[in-house]
């Protein structure tokens, strides 16, 4: 089953200083190719005919009507999108170890620091909701988020996860997340650092979706299910310059200790939260990994950060998939090559 298939980890030390080290002197050099995909950010009917004129503001107005807090909080993880229901596995015979060379962007910090409000959204739930060690305002909790949208006439949710980019408007999540059965999710908005309705960074609307050109036309292609997103500026902020962006990395060997962020709410979890696992990525073969991580639908996307030092890490995996036998382990397609062509075809896009 999906979180994609179903899904969800956490830290060593000794070697993430050297890997850390390694990671800051790799850069990405490709350019853009034919093996990604892109549509806008839509609205779906009912939506779209709210619409008050033309434009960014427009849109972004008719968003904002639409995503109220009662239809947050009934919105479905999205494990239960009809078209991901009961997958069995990957069917890609995509890589599963480096292809390449290994190569990484570094995170970056805000350009000052962001102040969080305390009328970002209900009242009903305190910063103190968050897991311990991530409050309200922690890199990871506020380059980490929720997300909102519609798919096949109903609302879901999803996780995704501020990534550093030439663009400074990106952010990283499975490629359902963006796009299925071969058509792209509309009413796109992230939420950083939420929490039960609670939005201390406000809400931010997504300008572009971007997924693998494998994952659009094949939905069971696992090892390609990555996506991204082009942000609208938010008061004249683009998303990292404002809340910062984790980095990231591809062509990695498999068994990187992993710290995995994300918002499980099918059951045992309710959606609430930031949650957060750790542990080693292990190969699942059909270009994927797996950790053990006990995450749920809803979380999908969240980013699993290597030589994470506490605050800042490299995206090297996702939330993305279980299979309904094995509810301890949570998938990721392998970042090799398919991240490194939508990564390098994104990055310098900036609203």
């Amino acid at each position: 089953m999906k979180l994609g298939k179903q899904f969800t980890a956490f830290g060593a030390v000794a070697a993430a200083a050297l890997l850390a080290a390694a990671l800051t002197t790799a850069t990405a050099t490709a350019g853009p190719t034919s093996d990604v995909v892109s549509g806008p950010a839509g609205l779906s009917a009912d939506v779209a005919a709210t619409l008050h004129g033309s434009g960014a503001d427009a849109h972004e107005q008719a968003l904002a009507a639409y995503w109220t807090p009662e239809r947050m909080k009934s919105a479905r993880p999205e494990s239960e999108i009809p078209a991901l229901k009961n997958s069995t596995g990957s069917t890609s015979a995509a890589q599963s170890v480096p292809a390449g060379p290994a190569g990484s962007v570094s995170a970056a910090a805000p350009k000052a620091e962001p102040k969080a409000s305390a009328t970002g959204g209900s009242s009903e739930v305190a910063p103190a909701a968050y897991l311990p060690g991530y409050p309200v305002g922690h890199p990871v909790a506020r380059t980490s988020g929720k997300v909102f949208f519609t798919s096949f006439g109903l609302n879901y949710v999803c996780s995704a996860t501020v990534v550093n980019s030439e663009g400074k408007s990106e952010v990283w999540t499975a490629g359902h997340c963006v796009s299925d059965g071969g058509a792209w999710n509309t009413n796109w908005t992230f939420v950083p650092n939420y929490a039960s309705g609670y939005a201390p960074y406000g809400y931010w609307y997504a300008y572009q979706l971007w997924t693998t050109t494998a994952w659009f036309n094949n939905n069971s292609d696992f090892a390609n299910d990555v996506g991204s997103a082009v942000i609208y500026r938010n008061n004249g902020w683009r998303i990292t310059d404002y809340l910062g962006g984790q980095g990231i990395a591809w062509n990695y060997p498999i068994g990187q200790y992993v710290y995995a962020f994300g918002y499980p709410q099918a059951s045992p979890f309710n959606g609430c939260c930031l949650y957060a696992e750790n542990g080693y990525t292990y190969n699942g073969g059909g270009g994927t990994i797996f950790m053990v991580n006990y995450m749920t639908g809803g979380s999908s996307g969240g980013a699993w950060l290597m030589a994470f030092d506490g605050n800042w890490g490299y995206i090297n995996g996702h939330n993305d998939f279980k299979y309904t036998s094995l509810p301890q382990y949570m998938y990721s397609p392998y970042y090799g090559n398919q991240v490194l062509s939508l990564y390098n075809t994104v990055r310098y896009i900036s609203t």
